[in-house]
């Protein structure tokens, strides 16, 4: 996630003109239709990074809260604990964070076709499942990231991020469901104090 927030980091918005072909403008919205969205959403997620220099991977769990109005909470339980808060309000004045939040959020709630400006977007949909494939357009941003693929059915359930450094994370998402917003697990992911604000 870093990494992506790092190549996001090059770029300067505004996004140019949508430019995706027809069939893809259907394909992306066939799936975006599939995605069963709610303001307030909450599960766990496992993740897995392989770093060429090193023979083992590292993993990592916790608890991933998605929110329209608070954006969202990225909380590692194992091995060592951090929490990730973000949303461009945390940004506040910093006009370079609320950059790199837009993108983020956008992948995270399944509107991929918001992301044309940013990457070459291909979707495909299958009865069983859809992905969509992230492709950077921008030289900056290629220079950091080969790609990212997102896939799922009636939610989003793997993220695969393979770095230009042949570095590979993989995030997978489980039990991703609606909540409301008084939901006590749901409150506590973005009333904790030590949530931390990417800079």
């Amino acid at each position: 996630m870093r990494a992506l927030m790092l190549a996001l980091s090059l770029i300067v918005f505004p996004l140019q003109t949508l430019a995706i072909a027809p069939e893809q403008v259907r394909a992306l919205a066939q799936i975006e239709a599939r995605l069963q969205t709610a303001p307030q959403m909450l599960g766990r997620f496992e993740q897995k990074k392989t770093l060429p220099q090193l023979p083992r991977p590292l993993l990592s769990s916790g608890v991933v809260a998605l929110s329209q109005k608070q954006g969202v909470s990225w909380r590692i339980e194992q091995p060592l604990a951090s929490h990730l808060l973000l949303n461009e309000e945390s940004a506040g004045d910093d006009a370079l964070a609320r950059q790199i939040a837009y993108p983020l959020l956008q992948i995270f709630r399944g509107n991929f076709s918001a992301l044309d400006g940013l990457f070459y977007v291909v979707g495909e949909n299958a009865e069983d499942k859809w992905q969509v494939t992230l492709t950077p357009k921008n030289e900056a941003i290629a220079r950091v990231i080969a790609s990212i693929e997102v896939s799922g059915d009636r939610a989003i359930e793997q993220i695969r991020l393979a770095e230009a450094n042949s570095a590979v994370t993989e995030m997978q998402l489980l039990e991703l469901r609606a909540v409301d917003e008084t939901d006590p697990q749901f409150k506590a992911e973005f009333n904790d104090l030590t949530a931390t604000p990417q800079e």
